[in-house]
């Protein structure tokens, strides 16, 4: 026999409904045989009458049809709901604990969730409990099963949706599939659910809600539409709070609500408890189904994973592969549907507009909170009868969402924070369908100023990703190709510690290995059972190994027997036969690795110590010491000292006379253009203050070093003789003051919004300009901040305590963003710029001078060059083409001379404040990304001379210019397109020479994995080559050495014969 579903009498509150499900529809109602005529199923059992009956003697009644064939059962009766402690009474003992792989039983998950669950509530520890499911797992029908062996007087149940606050309600009024799979008993019946979607008008209302359900769910937002005290009275009636997609709970509304609940049992469920911000959940995680478990159980299928780079329009070609994807999987016989995620909605409506565009015949639907009922109802009925193939929304589809046929995503505004991400992929991965299905895909968007895959924030959330996600990326180069077949190579890892996430200090020590047919595994016979998991994780080609040591110590703090400390070290071997060095890195520095190192190598460690360690210095340019060990042998009362600052020169002077010795060495320097760090310590130990992002990284960086470690024409005394010393400034270095420039900080993020305002105009900090006004070498430093509307006069003045800016008459103000601002005298004392002189010499922000302990020779007549002026038409005292591109300007003729002699993917003209260099050019060849700096300056009379002054200003913007190579010229290039864009909105034309955006906006993806390489080059048609003076070339020395040594590039002069 078959019924429709038998509701309660509904009950209100304003707009907040009490619903209760009496009978479920269902078809599997059975007649007794007895004289009892009662009907019973899995749901339940009742009383039933004859066709004539009115009204039975107790509560509904099942009519019996007249015929019997047709099967359908009417209900007679009050339609009274049950109160809510007798459905309390009926969950004693209505669900069984059976075990998950008998009949009738929970899933896995579902059962040691809630036996975690129980037994961490019946523990009387307070704080809230964290069960962690992944998407597919049946956390809902968890919740549900709890309810019945639970049996909480009543419990809020907290959402983020309205959307999943319908559904949830639904489940718990039905029971989900418990009864309807043998579960929970038939005794057992369906609870009073209350739905809060607006504001309670008093506290008795709320309090009389509350006690007339069993269960209440609500979203956030709808319960602070209620007042305080009403809130406080609402909280008041419940026992218990469950928290759904618990990921929210560090929001602040939802703390708030988790905060009221502080003295009753608190349960949050969500699929990761990790967030992209670094917010914790609160309380402690009592259960964890592991993400590799849920797809050896078959809740999830493999999930292809794409990361979309190289793109002209990144929405076009997102949608592109992915439409792609989706004409394949229904040509396969999959009954998929694609899911387009975004923003906002006027993106979902661009977005829509595309996919139409590009797939009319899949008929692309778009759906969003402020859709029309009608509307959204419709895309979702067009989605579930796949009419519509093809869905575009904003955050409607993830959290609690349920179609299984939505197995292609594309990502076109990737979520900030991955929880919800992680829920959509989980969503597009279920396996169970009444339709074919076969495995999904996603397509996320490269962001162009990450090197790594997006898969790997993924992973940070949960390290299983790397077992369901399969990247079928198509590599942008062969670094990044060398990464992923490199991780590829451990064969076996810990299952919580992935490779691609491990990121190791760049540190090391290195031994002579004399074998090198090694054991890595004999480390096992070293720290037997430390090994986590037991596992030596060692690559393919057997160079590197790896494994984790787990440790438990005592506490620092006190002596408690109960409580003790657990600590994981990462231990790192690379044997580079190609070198005969292992290298071991270990993140416990005061670890002993001799034994190690002879277990796997077969014999006795050799290690590469003593003054042979301090060869990492070699090859490094502006060697910097920052901080230096000193050990007196002699003298046991200053046996040992330390030197910072200013201070290295005293060390550096008594460690060359012989009684002391340098123990270690901390310094700063150039590498290949790149600002680097490293130290050496006589024990053998070499180190940076950086982490490798990956142990190819590290690899990388351990060749290297070791590299100078072996070789044996590097003096190391006479490295110490060329380091740069740092001498604290006191009064003005008798040299010429060359250029002014921002911390550089301003450029790599920090501050980046602050603007310099005065008389009511502004720009950002960065694209004001620092002008030199006086080249001098005595008195005051005097400098001016220009921008294109105002230009105001500023000087440093030098004492006992460094360096004091002010202002020389008016003073601009820095607004800094939240309403704070300064004036800019006031902000440049705390964030002092960099001052640049003659001779390669610069003042630090911390007020520090650092020159070369030698003596600059004067650069190279031979080497400075000629171009025909004339010829080309060149006003020499016209410096800048401007707007109206005028074609006698140096700068122009420049333009002109490069696009002819070289070849560009961008020559750009960057020619206003705040500019890297008049001209840009940008080259991609190979792995290499080409820089070309041009810093033109006018001559300040009608014929070339040996004139200082004329090259005073272009040789410290060559200076200046160099800092653009730091961080892989990254900042360089987000400079260009924000300046390019700037231009665009200002003057409606383009900066652009040769190129686009478009075209800097791929070698914006590309270069995080190129190499850069610059040059730079000045060009002053004012300089004689056959008439300059020594004076004259000792100032092109300087720069050509610090652009030199910044850059690692080249250095070109161009002026007039």
């Amino acid at each position: 026999m078959r019924t429709a579903s038998v509701w309660a009498t509904e009950s209100a509150v304003g707009k907040n409904i009490i619903r209760q499900l009496l009978v479920p529809a269902h078809d599997s109602l059975i007649l007794s045989e007895d004289e009892t005529e009662t009907a019973r199923s899995q749901y339940g059992e009742c009383s039933t009458a004859s066709p004539d009956q009115t009204q039975p003697d107790d509560g509904i009644a099942a009519v019996l049809p007249i015929d019997k064939a047709e099967g359908v059962i009417e209900w007679i009766g009050e339609r009274d709901p049950i109160p809510a402690e007798k459905i309390l009474d009926s969950f004693e003992g209505a669900i069984g604990f059976t075990a998950y792989d008998r009949p009738h039983s929970l899933r896995r998950p579902q059962i040691g969730a809630l036996h975690s669950i129980l037994g961490y509530q019946s523990s009387g520890l307070t704080e809230p409990g964290t069960v962690v499911m992944p998407t597919g797992t049946g956390k809902t029908e968890t919740m549900l099963a709890w309810l019945v062996a639970r049996r909480p007087e009543r419990v809020l149940v907290i959402v983020p949706s309205s959307a999943l606050r319908e559904q949830l309600a639904s489940k718990f009024e039905t029971l989900g599939i418990l009864q309807q799979e043998g579960i929970v008993g038939p005794g057992a019946l369906r609870p009073r659910v209350g739905r809060v979607s607006g504001r309670f008008d008093s506290e008795e209302d709320a309090a009389s809600f509350a006690a007339a359900c069993n269960v209440v769910i609500a979203t956030p937002s709808a319960i602070n539409a209620s007042s305080e005290s009403v809130r406080r009275a609402f909280f008041a009636g419940f026992t218990h709070l469950l928290v759904d997609e618990a990921h929210h709970a560090p929001a602040r509304t939802w703390t708030e609500i988790i905060r009221a609940f502080a003295d009753r049992p608190v349960l949050l469920f969500t699929a990761t408890p990790y967030r992209r911000d670094g917010r914790t959940l609160p309380g402690r995680v009592i259960f964890r189904f592991p993400l590799r478990e849920a797809q050896r159980e078959g809740y999830f299928s493999k999930i292809d994973f794409t990361a979309v780079l190289d793109l002209d329009d990144d929405d076009e070609a997102l949608a592109k592969a992915a439409i792609a994807r989706l004409r394949s999987d229904l040509a396969a016989g999959h009954e998929h549907l694609l899911l387009a995620r975004v923003d906002t909605k006027s993106r979902a409506d661009e977005v829509h507009a595309l996919y139409s565009r590009l797939a009319p015949d899949l008929a692309p639907k778009v759906i969003y909170d402020s859709l029309g009922v009608r509307d959204r109802t419709a895309a979702l009925r067009a989605m579930r009868n796949r009419s519509s193939r093809v869905i575009v929304c904003v955050d409607m589809l993830g959290e609690g969402f349920d179609l299984p046929t939505l197995k292609v995503g594309a990502f076109h505004d990737a979520h900030q924070s991955l929880s919800p991400m992680v829920q959509l992929i989980g969503r597009l991965a279920r396996t169970s369908s009444p339709v074919p299905i076969g495995e999904a895909s996603v397509f996320i968007r490269q962001d162009p100023k990450q090197a790594l895959s997006p898969l790997r924030f993924l992973l940070r959330e949960d390290p299983d990703w790397n077992k369901v996600l399969s990247d079928i990326t198509e590599r942008a180069t062969e670094q990044a190709d060398e990464l992923s077949d490199f991780e590829a190579s451990f064969i076996e890892t810990p299952p919580d510690v992935p490779v691609g996430l491990l990121e190791p200090k760049m540190s090391a020590r290195a031994f002579k290995a004399t074998n090198l047919d090694w054991d890595p595994l004999a480390a096992r016979r070293i720290y037997g059972d430390k090994v986590l998991d037991g596992l030596v994780s060692v690559n393919q080609d057997n160079s590197i190994a790896w494994f984790v040591i787990e440790s438990i110590t005592d506490l620092r703090w006190g002596d408690i027997p109960s409580i003790r400390a657990t600590d994981y070290a990462l231990i790192v071997l690379f044997l580079d036969r190609s070198q005969g060095l292992l290298y071991v890195h270990s993140s416990d520095t005061k670890r002993g690795l001799d034994d190690l190192v002879e277990a796997v190598l077969g014999h006795e460690p050799i290690p590469v110590n003593g003054f042979d360690t301090f060869k990492v210095f070699a090859g490094l340019d502006r060697l910097v010491p920052t901080n230096i060990g000193l050990l007196d042998a002699r003298d046991r009362d200053k046996r040992f000292s330390m030197h910072v600052g200013s201070n290295v020169e005293t060390a550096l002077t008594e460690a060359e006379q012989s009684n002391k010795t340098n123990t270690h060495v901390a310094a700063k320097a150039f590498q290949d253009g790149e600002r680097v760090t490293i130290s050496a310590a006589l024990s053998g130990r070499f180190w940076s203050m950086r982490a490798a992002s990956n142990l190819v990284e590290w690899r990388r960086w351990c060749h290297d070093q070791g590299t100078k470690l072996r070789d044996s024409s590097v003096d190391v005394r006479s490295l110490f003789r060329e380091m740069i010393i740092p001498i604290d400034v006191k009064e003005r270095p008798p040299h010429p003051f060359l250029a002014v420039e921002w911390p550089w900080d301003l450029y790599l993020g920090a501050g980046t919004s602050s603007r310099v305002v005065y008389d009511g105009s502004g720009v950002l900090l960065t694209d004001a300009d620092l002008r030199v006004d006086d080249y001098g070498t005595v008195g005051h430093l005097l400098f001016s901040v220009v921008t294109p509307n105002w230009e105001l006069a500023y000087e440093g003045r030098f004492s006992e305590r460094g360096i004091h800016y002010r202002a020389v008459a008016d003073d601009a103000t820095v607004e800094a963003g939240r309403g704070t601002s300064s004036p800019l005298s006031t902000w440049l004392n705390n964030h002092k710029p960099t001052l640049l002189l003659s001779g390669d010499r610069l003042i630090t922000g911390d007020d520090r001078l650092l020159e070369p302990r030698t003596e600059l020779a004067p650069y190279p007549r031979e080497n400075l060059r000629t171009l025909d002026w004339a010829a080309g038409g060149v006003n020499i005292t016209v410096e800048s083409q401007g707007r109206e591109r005028r074609q006698d300007s140096i700068q122009a003729f420049m333009a002109r001379h490069l696009s002819e002699n070289q070849t560009f993917d961008i020559l750009i003209d960057d020619d206003r404040s705040g500019e890297a260099a008049d001209l840009v050019g940008l080259r991609v060849e190979g792995g290499n990304f080409h820089v070309t700096l041009v810093h033109c300056k006018y001559s300040s009379k009608p014929e070339p001379g040996s004139r200082l002054a004329d090259l005073y200003e272009v040789c410290g913007q060559a200076m200046r210019g160099a800092r653009w190579r730091d961080k892989a010229a990254l900042p360089l290039l987000e400079h260009l397109d924000q300046r390019a864009g700037g231009y665009e909105r200002s003057f409606g034309g383009s900066a652009f020479e040769i190129g686009d955006r478009g075209a800097l906006f791929k070698i914006r993806q590309q270069a995080p994995l190129l190499f850069p390489r610059f040059t730079t080059i000045i060009a002053q048609p004012g300089l004689s080559i056959e008439a300059s003076s020594v004076e004259q070339l000792r100032l092109i020395a300087g720069a050509a050495s610090y652009v030199q040594a910044v850059t690692k590039g080249g250095f070109e002069v161009y002026g007039s014969r």
